[in-house]
């Protein structure tokens, strides 16, 4: 029991030194991810892309009649004719440049620019949008895709400070140079103008990078990564501390085309999704790791207490004395206990340099008994002077506590 009791010392010293630690570990570590989620590219979405100005109230029709649909909506916003400097973006220029093109409103379905006027009726934007759609040919063949998105702590205040972006690319065909991944950040309801007097705006765009650092190569794969750090955030007007970070998406699509069409730039791929939620992770991450160790550590030592006290009430408590020697003969009386457990005594034993006399049926006693245990000890020495010493082992086998060993150590006495 002793020795039981010492473990139990230790791992209390092992549950405080694991405090101690973790502490320290968790307050020194970086890059701690504290929501995950990954974007799903089984079924590919149509990439819708608006390019307008805030101040246009068919533009807000247009977006809210189609808000609900499974497309993946970016607005794109004019950083000349814009009032509205907040959602005002120089990345709408490079955009637009890209596509040369110049005038908006200017809608941009799977990559493929649409033809619309200033002066046409939101219907007819709506009858362009259906019919595009529908005369889609987008290949689904020709890249696969998969991505995950961490948000990440790196300075340990437990607020997102990055945004990564991970996952594999894998071109079934070949491609040509100027295929690309676009990824683009943005927030799902803007409030335009910030006085909470204009309709909000849907799907604004905060964030756009398009990169080519993978593979075109076919059946080449690609593991490929890349960080929004958080200066790159703070610059786009991305903030996590107003709000829960699912008031942001993020669309991933792929422009490009086969080697053979390498004038082209179509969307090959494209997806979007909310970011994860940090309150909901949050809900879990921020129950403390090293919390969890203790009560991990805690409810194993509270195990070990529980078992330490079934065996305690459970197993038998005995005696030994030896009632008298005569010469090399002695006669031994084991008082036997039992707690709350029934004990079948299965062997007896005694050290090297003694043998027991003939012992008759050993017992099975019930439990809270006194049993005493009556036998001789001969020392096979007879004719030897020295006083072996005398440890006899009781072999039990205790109701639902198993097999025990129970060592008793005699105190020999002078021979009559």
């Amino acid at each position: 029991m002793k020795y039981n009791k010492k473990i139990i010392v230790k791992l209390i010293l092992l549950t405080l030194f694991f405090t101690i630690f973790s502490t320290i570990t968790t307050a020194g570590n970086s890059n701690v991810v504290l929501a995950t989620k990954n974007i799903d590219f089984e079924k590919n979405t149509n990439l819708i892309e608006w390019f307008s100005s805030s101040d246009c109230e068919p533009c807000r029709n247009f977006e809210n009649s189609n808000i609900d649909s499974e497309f993946a909506w970016i607005n794109w916003f004019n950083a000349q004719n814009d009032n509205m400097t907040n959602l005002a973006r120089a990345d709408t220029n490079k955009r637009m440049s890209q596509l040369n093109e110049s005038n908006v409103p200017l809608l941009v379905v799977n990559g493929n620019i649409i033809n619309i006027k200033e002066n046409d009726s939101v219907e007819f934007w709506n009858l362009q949008l259906e019919q595009s759609i529908k005369n889609n040919n987008k290949n689904d063949d020709m890249i696969n895709l998969s991505m995950n998105i961490d948000l990440i702590d790196s300075t340990g205040d437990n607020n997102v400070d990055e945004i990564k972006l991970h996952g594999k690319i894998t071109p079934l065909q070949n491609l040509h140079n100027d295929t690309a991944i676009h990824l683009h950040i943005v927030e799902n309801f803007v409030d335009s103008d910030g006085s909470g007097a204009r309709p909000y705006v849907s799907n604004a765009l905060r964030e756009w990078v398009p990169r080519m650092d993978f593979s075109v190569e076919k059946d080449n794969s690609t593991d490929w990564e890349y960080s929004l750090s958080e200066t790159y955030l703070e610059s786009a007007g991305i903030n996590f501390k107003n709000g829960d970070s699912n008031k942001y998406s993020i669309v991933i699509s792929i422009h490009g085309d086969s080697l053979e069409n390498n004038t082209k730039m179509r969307v090959l791929i494209a997806n979007s999704t909310p970011l994860p939620s940090l309150n909901e992770q949050r809900e879990w991450t921020s129950f403390p790791l090293i919390l969890l160790g203790n009560i991990i550590l805690i409810s194993g030592l509270a195990f070990i207490v529980i078992q330490e006290r079934v065996r305690e009430k459970g197993l038998p408590f005995i005696e030994g004395k030896i009632i008298h020697s005569k010469g090399p003969e002695k006669k031994i009386n084991l008082n036997i206990k039992t707690g709350n457990k029934k004990v079948e005594i299965i062997k007896v034993e005694v050290s090297k340099g003694w043998r027991t006399s003939r012992l008759k049926k050993l017992p099975m006693i019930n439990s809270q008994e006194d049993f005493n245990l009556e036998f001789k000890v001969i020392n096979k020495r007879a004719d030897d002077s020295e006083q072996l010493p005398l440890q006899i082992t009781v072999k039990t086998d205790v109701e639902d506590l198993g097999q025990w060993m129970m060592d008793i150590d005699m105190i020999l006495e002078k021979s009559e």
